[in-house]
């Protein structure tokens, strides 16, 4: 099962690139909006969180959050006759909310960024690989009951390691306008 649900998550993550057709300044770091490729064949919610340059009015994207829909596919055994013990062996498909973050580079990668609603730690991201162009690539599926903690939160925050550092650095992500960008989301 682990293994279907990694297949999934990582034809999401190559599907993801075919985004490119999105701007970064459609998906803004005041609000969580929803964003589609051109086609509307791949949609996300998502938001960034910014930093101006110092000395310099410039604004750089130190990371971004995004949220798709991924599906899973897992065999289910049903029972046709009780009598004859029969039993017939299919298939289901399950929607699976998965959170992508793009951290910057040179993040400590042996040890998994946290993430904590409104303090509240839920979890670890996974990391799958990091360049020059997007920084460092997480992800994790997460369940209905983490959807309800980010639509009834007031902040997403992710902890995670600088190499060579001590302590820990924290991004957050205002969870403004989760709930609505979401309910399109599964519209779409």
């Amino acid at each position: 099962m682990f293994y279907r649900i990694f297949k999934k998550i990582l034809f999401i993550s190559c599907a993801l690139f075919s985004l490119t057709s999105i701007s970064s300044s459609e998906i803004n770091s005041k609000e969580w909006s929803t964003q589609c490729n051109d086609n509307k064949s791949l949609c996300l919610v998502g938001i960034q969180n910014e930093m101006m340059i110092k000395d310099s009015k410039k604004i750089q994207i130190l990371a971004k959050a995004y949220l798709i829909i991924g599906s899973s596919s897992q065999k289910k055994m049903s029972l046709i006759n009780e009598e004859d013990q029969t039993y017939k062996l299919s298939e289901e498909n399950k929607n699976v909310p998965v959170l992508f973050v793009d951290l910057p580079l040179n993040t400590d990668l042996r040890a998994q960024p946290l993430i904590q609603i409104d303090n509240k730690s839920i979890g670890n991201l996974n990391y799958t690989h990091c360049n020059p162009t997007e920084g460092c690539k997480t992800n994790v599926a997460v369940s209905n009951d983490i959807i309800d903690l980010f639509k009834k939160g007031k902040t997403m925050t992710i902890i995670m390691k600088i190499y060579g550092k001590k302590e820990n650095v924290k991004v957050e992500f205002p969870l403004k306008n989760f709930s609505k960008s979401y309910s399109i989301l599964l519209k779409k």
